[in-house]
């Protein structure tokens, strides 16, 4: 039997993560016109701030029992109550990753503690198999906060995307943005192709 397994564990991207950058209460992630006619496999990990995690995780297989596990883990402890009232901003302007072909990952966070996750397998000459919801049970971080109502609003956040980004692109684009405090996301695809 071919068999890949792809484990990532635990990755952590530290940027402009320094006291003094938090203690001016902002931090900003921005793409300016970046990327423009990618073509094959493209992943990007962009943040500001502290203790964010970003994976961009990709796997390939072929064969008459092609077979991929992608396992991706990310913990962090509770975020710093002077860490929830941060301005923070996430933004891709311009032409960023039009016109592009082929497999694209973007993970773009500002902020504290923000945990993203791009996946994508493709199986060539695969078996069937069910498909389950345990990709999105990956990221686990627990929150200082009560994310209900009565939880209190501070920091401003913005996150934008310019209209002209990603236009006339095509394969696969994965993209999270964040802004803020706590957010977890998670883009899982894949894809099996059988004889």
């Amino acid at each position: 039997m071919n068999s890949s397994n792809l484990v990532i564990a635990v990755a952590v991207g530290l940027l402009l993560g320094s006291a003094a950058a938090l203690g001016e209460m902002a931090v900003n992630a921005d793409i300016q016109s970046s990327g423009k006619g990618y073509s094959g496999v493209v992943m990007i990990n962009q943040a500001a701030g502290t203790d964010q995690q970003q994976v961009n995780a990709r796997a390939l297989a072929i064969g008459d029992r092609a077979e991929i596990r992608i396992k991706v883990e990310q913990t962090r402890d509770i975020i710093a109550e002077e860490h929830l009232l941060l301005d923070a901003s996430a933004q891709i302007r311009g032409d960023s990753f039009s016109q592009g072909n082929g497999v694209l990952g973007v993970n773009q966070s500002a902020g504290s503690g923000n945990q993203q996750i791009n996946a994508f397998r493709i199986e060539f000459g695969s078996m069937p198999e069910s498909l389950d919801d345990g990709g999105l049970a990956q990221s686990v971080a627990p929150s200082s906060i009560n994310s209900g109502a009565e939880a209190p609003q501070s920091g401003r956040r913005v996150i934008s995307i310019d209209d002209q980004a990603f236009a006339d692109s095509r394969g696969v684009v994965q993209l999270n943005q964040s802004a803020g405090a706590g957010n977890r996301m998670v883009n899982s695809l894949g894809i099996r192709i059988m004889d």
